[in-house]
């Protein structure tokens, strides 16, 4: 009986679809920016990826930076002395604590200029909050975790 009222249902209901809110869609966009930024854009493109008081962890290497400052800072000197490819695989975004969060994986092929015979490649999670509103997105804590690192 419910099969021949389905096609009634919807002839009548119609298929509702909702997009997802803006702000969701401009947080997505920001972590799918990350790995072309990072890998060749220039200091101001990647300061703009971050709010000025945002934190940036990777607990594997001991790195805790603590703003905007400290972050294009590492980003500068980690620019100068390797070469990278970042990918990211696949994201999620969800609420946390009432707020927007995300997890990305994403893989790493990391070259050191003072050793360009060795590859370190690096798979691994970014969990991301972020600063958002109608028409912009920031990331405000990004914390790097390390699955696996090996040398190719």
């Amino acid at each position: 009986m419910y099969r021949r009222l389905l096609p009634t249902l919807m002839l009548f209901g119609g298929c509702a679809s909702f997009g997802q809110p803006d702000h969701v869609k401009i947080c997505q966009d920001l972590v799918y920016a990350y790995p072309e930024i990072r890998d060749k854009g220039s200091a101001k493109q990647y300061a703009a990826l971050f709010t000025d008081n945002a934190q940036f962890t990777v607990n594997k290497l001991n790195v805790a930076l603590d703003g905007k400052t400290q972050i294009v800072a590492r980003f500068n000197k980690a620019r100068n002395s390797t070469t990278t490819v970042h990918m990211v695989t696949s994201s999620r975004q969800y609420i946390q604590h009432s707020a927007l969060a995300a997890e990305s994986h994403f893989i790493l092929l990391l070259k050191n200029n003072a050793q360009p015979d060795s590859t370190k490649i690096i798979s691994g999670r970014y969990l991301d909050t972020f600063n958002y509103d109608k028409t912009q997105c920031r990331f405000s804590n990004r914390n790097v975790v390390i699955d696996r690192m090996d040398t190719l």
